[in-house]
């Protein structure tokens, strides 16, 4: 025979698996310290786009050289706030990791068209990256 709930009791239910979600996922990742002390892309508070690529593989190779699996970046520019921000997801055996490392940037040289767009609309930029090895 199968018990019915209620439906406080299923909102409740809900509401904590929600919860303990949450809790779980910020447990999960943990913030991984890893030394990255210059961006060769950013000059007097200037974004070289063309330049920005580099500097992310030398995050993952550092991380890497570590003996993590990176998993691939997410890159933040935020007009509104004049910073970028790098954040690098890894992994080393079952513990999953996040390394952030962030520079003010007032301006960027050599960005593409379509993100340029995005940035003076939205007043920030998003961007996925992952590498291929």
């Amino acid at each position: 025979m199968i018990e019915e709930e209620n439906i406080p009791d299923k909102v409740d239910k809900l509401f904590n698996t929600m919860k303990n979600a949450g809790e779980k996922i910020s447990q999960a990742l943990q913030e991984n310290d890893v030394d990255i002390d210059t961006f060769n892309s950013i000059e007097k508070e200037t974004l070289n786009f063309d330049l920005l690529e580099k500097d992310i593989e030398k995050i993952h190779t550092r991380i890497e050289q570590d003996g993590y699996s990176v998993l691939g970046s997410h890159l933040i520019l935020d007009n509104e706030k004049d910073l970028m921000e790098v954040k690098t997801y890894s992994q080393k055996g079952e513990k999953s990791f996040v390394n952030t490392v962030s520079a003010t940037v007032k301006k960027v040289r050599n960005i593409p068209a379509d993100i340029l767009n995005e940035m003076k609309t939205k007043g920030r930029v998003e961007i996925s990256l992952k590498f291929d090895d």
